[in-house]
């Protein structure tokens, strides 16, 4: 067939070719009738797919900024340092400034108070690297990478861990969340479901997260000064934490684990607490239990101090 033909056929659309068009327009408007007929296909998803999209979509953000904020700043031509004054750039250079003042003013003294309790007798050099809490001056080992990554593991094997979970699931037997019922197996229920949550927040808070933003999980005592100073530094250690160059800054371990782990809990709750209410409800307990960890750390050494000076009184009087 000489070309000039073909090319008015196809120009043309004729023939086969527009009978073609119309059995795919026939076909495009069954398949529109029948995706009516069953409605949208995202009922199907199952409710928590909005709470977990939501988490992931918050950890790529804040891994790309933090990966923007680890990267130098790119040289600025020498022009702008002669640029004009600008109120908004005054303006950003004096919150900054007061955010570092903040930050640095965090840090804990460099030895204790003397008239603090005597530190306690702690365990050998190697093993304080797995402790809890580290005093004021205290020369501890390092932690690195792969001892991060263990560390939650250290977590859950002390015998404490039991007291958060049964805590937490009389509390939930108390107030009906989640919502399991409240005859007794529904409270073994509810602590099956702390020991979950509290194995994964601490994975995130102590391993994960600490790992990647290069912060350190311990918890870092006052143990000088009044009883106010050391509650609202208790406090401020959700919020703001140690790194491993030994600088402060946000706690990104704690807010952003307890945040994540929140939103794993759709996964093993019962369908009537699988919402982003309950999880939100769920991240906010935790920061708080997080906050009241902080005190018990910063102040039950206190207590098992004086308790030893006053036993080493009394065999000291016994045995004159």
């Amino acid at each position: 067939m000489p070309r000039s033909i073909l090319r008015a056929k196809l120009l043309c659309g004729g023939g086969k070719g527009s009978s073609g068009n119309t059995a795919n327009a026939s076909q495009t408007a069954g398949f529109t009738s029948k995706l009516l007929k069953y409605g949208s296909p995202l009922k199907y998803f199952p409710p928590n797919c909005p709470v977990l999209l939501l988490s992931s979509l918050l950890l790529v953000s804040v891994s790309r900024m933090h990966a923007q904020a680890v990267l130098p700043d790119a040289p600025e031509p020498r022009a702008a340092a002669a640029a004009v004054d600008d109120p908004a750039s005054d303006e950003r250079a004096l919150s900054s400034s007061f955010l570092q003042g903040f930050l640095q003013n965090q840090n804990p003294p460099a030895q204790a108070d003397p008239q603090a309790a005597s530190s306690m007798k702690h365990a050998s050099y190697e093993k304080r690297k797995w402790a809890q809490y580290v005093d004021p001056g205290e020369r501890i080992p390092p932690l690195y990478a792969e001892d991060k990554w263990v560390f939650w593991l250290h977590e859950e094997a002390r015998v404490s861990t039991v007291y958060p979970a049964l805590i937490s699931a009389g509390y939930g037997q108390l107030t009906g969340t989640p919502a399991y019922g409240s005859d007794a197996g529904d409270f073994g229920d509810r602590l099956a479901a702390a020991f979950v949550r509290q194995a994964t927040m601490r994975f995130f808070c102590s391993s994960f997260f600490p790992v990647f933003y290069r912060e350190d999980p311990r918890y870092y005592r006052k143990a000088s000064g009044g009883y106010p100073g050391r509650v609202a530094w208790a406090a401020e250690r959700a919020f703001v934490t140690q790194r491993d160059s030994g600088r402060h800054g946000f706690n990104f371990s704690d807010v952003f684990g307890h945040l994540v782990a929140s939103a794993l809990t759709p996964a093993y709750y019962p369908s009537e607490s699988r919402d982003v209410h309950v999880v939100m409800q769920t991240w906010g307990t935790s920061i708080a239990g997080a906050a009241g960890n902080n005190l018990f750390l910063e102040f039950v050494p206190d207590a098992i101090n004086a308790w030893h000076q006053h036993k080493q009184v009394q065999d000291s009087s016994g045995t004159r």
